[in-house]
């Protein structure tokens, strides 16, 4: 429990888990301490206690704070319809940092906490800290964005991670129905995949790419091309890329990226059609103007338009993308788990809450979710494999572009 003695003493007023108050920390350029913010209020006696673990702070901030608001609507919808079995479900908000030991912090809060269960993270990496935390403690983990392929388990060794689930489609898969895609609908021979060097997720997005749409025989060719974190000059590798005549080209990075990739291939006047993935996924995309030829990408999810307008009401802002539907949904994954169990008795909740937990776990992934976003089920690795939306941009009123569903692409 090292990392909750550090959050514990790097916040003032962190007295326990349920403590109130607020903290002040000096900013420096290099933190070693864990930061979990206090979280105020404690859950009522009999809850159904359920954490919260996303990043309001530093470079993830903006998704976490939509999924965490996600995750809040879901608790008030199960405890309006009664909660479950009678007993409310509580949601403990720890809110972190952007960085690795803070999540890790964070699940070892709700550990000690008595969680049944844990939602989050959104990014990859804190994903990866908690779910270390998770499969020691042995407490469910549901992730609502995560993609890493080895959050759920790993492909080189065949290991599960037993304890930890996700709601939306890994890289690899991602990158597979993007091939595909390219393949057979639009009829690429050539593409090249510009990716980012040391960011995990673009290099998996790239390599998934890269594996299903190769094939020499079938006159497939791929040519690969690199940028390293905060390039923001892309024109060298533009320059090559258009020499090598592609029909696609790949682009498994940030949204920040893909635009200034698409206004820097539009001066040196590159058409090919654009692909991307779920990162793709903000209303600021090609905000420099529209791409110079077709563009199209993938996300998790298509919400539903009332989910939208329930998600303005409550907070008086756009819900980006998916990441407050799925973390919606990942709530009600764990909630249709828990009434699988049926009624609990106070020592459940007590003496006995490690096996609740192992209960809760059989019961999650044998859980048959009706999702805000459509039906859940997870397969033996903890994945729930629904396929991805396909997004066409296209220019809009005024010559702006816009996001339009253009199908589904994969398991409905």
């Amino acid at each position: 429990m090292r990392a909750v003695v550090l959050a514990a003493a790097a916040l003032a007023g962190l007295g326990c888990p349920w403590a109130g108050g607020s903290a002040r920390r000096e900013v420096v350029p290099e933190r070693v301490d864990p930061l979990v913010l206090p979280v105020n209020g404690t859950p009522p006696d009999g809850a159904l206690i359920l954490a919260a673990i996303f990043p309001t702070l530093g470079r993830y901030a903006a998704s976490g704070i939509q999924s965490l608001q996600g995750a809040r609507l879901a608790v008030e919808d199960v405890n309006r319809r009664g909660g479950i079995h009678g007993r409310p479900l509580a949601l403990v908000e720890l809110r972190t940092g952007s960085y690795f030991v803070d999540a890790r912090a964070a699940a070892e809060l709700a550990t000690a906490a008595n969680a049944l269960a844990i939602v989050g993270s959104n990014s990859s990496e804190l994903s990866m800290a908690v779910a270390e935390e998770a499969e020691e403690d042995g407490i469910v983990q549901i992730s609502n964005v995560s993609t890493a392929q080895d959050l759920t388990w790993d492909p080189r060794t065949g290991r599960n991670r037993p304890f930890v689930f996700r709601v939306c489609s890994s890289d690899d898969v991602m990158g597979e129905l993007l091939a595909s895609f390219a393949r057979d609908r639009l009829g690429a021979r050539r593409a090249a995949v510009l990716y980012e060097v040391g960011r995990t997720y673009s290099a998996n997005l790239a390599r998934s790419f890269i594996h299903r749409f190769r094939d020499p025989a079938a006159g497939r060719v791929v040519e690969e091309f690199y940028y390293l974190a905060l390039e923001t000059d892309f024109r060298p590798q533009l320059a090559r890329i258009k020499e090598f005549h592609p029909d696609v080209v790949f682009l498994p990075g940030s949204f920040t990226d893909a635009t200034l990739v698409a206004a820097q291939a539009a001066r040196l006047r590159l058409r090919p059609t654009l692909l991307g993935a779920d990162a793709w996924s903000n209303p600021l995309l090609f905000s420099q103007g529209a791409p110079p030829g077709d563009a199209y990408f993938v996300d998790h999810c298509s919400p539903p338009a009332e989910f939208n307008r329930r998600f303005r009401a409550a907070f008086d802002a756009e819900a980006q993308g998916c990441r407050a539907v799925l973390a919606y949904d990942a709530v009600l994954a764990i909630a249709t788990g828990l009434r699988a169990l049926g009624p609990l008795p106070p020592e459940a909740l007590g003496r006995d809450l490690a096996a609740t937990r192992r209960r809760l776990r059989d019961a999650v992934a044998r859980a048959d979710v009706d999702g805000a976003t459509g039906h859940i089920r997870f397969d033996r690795h903890g994945d729930s494999r629904r396929g991805v939306a396909l997004y066409a941009v296209e220019k809009g009123p005024g010559g702006r572009p816009q996001m339009l569903v253009r199908g589904w692409l994969g398991e409905p």
